[in-house]
Order: structure tokens, then sequence, then C-alpha cells
């Protein structure tokens, strides 16, 4: 979906979480405390019209960084999860699906009561900046430092 520039970028950062045993109660990037925030979701799946989901997502308004976690959104999806045994990477979300941007509340309610066309749903996007990736660098006793990969 090829960004259509009439609505600002919502969200500066947005990080979609493959870990299952962290849930960033603390910001991987300021180490500041995140809040829960209800955000919907706009993700095209490979082959199909875009899905848009209402999802309760970390974010930090200080870095200005929303986490999604990407074992919920499966769930949601009815995607299979990852092997058991294969490391989380940042490659096992991008063969099924991509999350494009949020939407309004309001336009959200609308288009859930209709089916949107694909001009309307580019229109009253909200893309995101930049999408980060982030790794633990070392296991610590009471939490996890975390390197930033662009």
């Amino acid at each position: 979906m090829t960004r259509i520039p009439k609505q600002p970028r919502r969200y500066r950062f947005f990080f979609l979480n493959p870990y299952t045993d962290v849930r960033f109660s603390a910001c991987p990037k300021c180490a500041g405390k995140t809040k829960l925030r209800k955000v919907p979701l706009v993700i095209e799946i490979e082959q199909r019209d875009p899905v848009i989901l209402n999802k309760s997502c970390r974010y930090c308004p200080a870095c200005d960084l929303l986490i999604a976690h990407q074992k919920d959104i499966e769930h949601e999806l009815n995607i299979p999860p990852t092997t058991q045994n294969s490391e989380p990477t940042s490659n096992n979300y991008t063969n099924n699906y991509t999350i494009t941007g949020t939407l309004d509340r309001g336009d959200w309610l609308r288009q859930s009561q209709n089916r949107p066309s694909a001009l309307q749903l580019q229109q009253s996007l909200y893309s995101f900046k930049q999408v980060l990736k982030f790794e633990p660098t070392r296991w610590i006793k009471l939490g996890v430092l975390w390197k930033l990969l662009d």
C-alpha cells in the first residue's frame, strides 16, 4: 500500500515484539514506564484485503514508541505461531503480514460498519515514521538491556 500524504504521522516509532517472554513494561529505548493504549492497527496480509485490528499496545510517550506483540496479533489473525525451537527474528512476521499504520478511532468505527475502499483506507491511514528492531545485548538479574538495530 503506497502512502498518500494526506495524514500526518501519528506515532514516530513502531516495534513489533517477537519475544514471548518480554512484555515491555519499560521502554527499550529510554527505560521509562510504558502505558497501555488501545490502537486500531492496519495490517496488510499477503494476497488479501487489509485487516484492521483494535489491539492493546504498549506506548512510551517520551519516545513516541508504539510496541505491539507479535503473538497477540498472530492469534487474532489465526496465523500459526513460529516453531518453538526457532529464535525470534525480524523475518518471522514479514513473510505473512505487515503492519502499515494506525487509524483514528472515529475512522475505525465508521469503517468497521461499512467495508472501506482501498482509497478511503489509504486516506485515513497514519503510517509510522520508522519501524525499529530491538534485540537483547545481555541478560541481567532484574531485566534486560536492549540495543537498537536500525
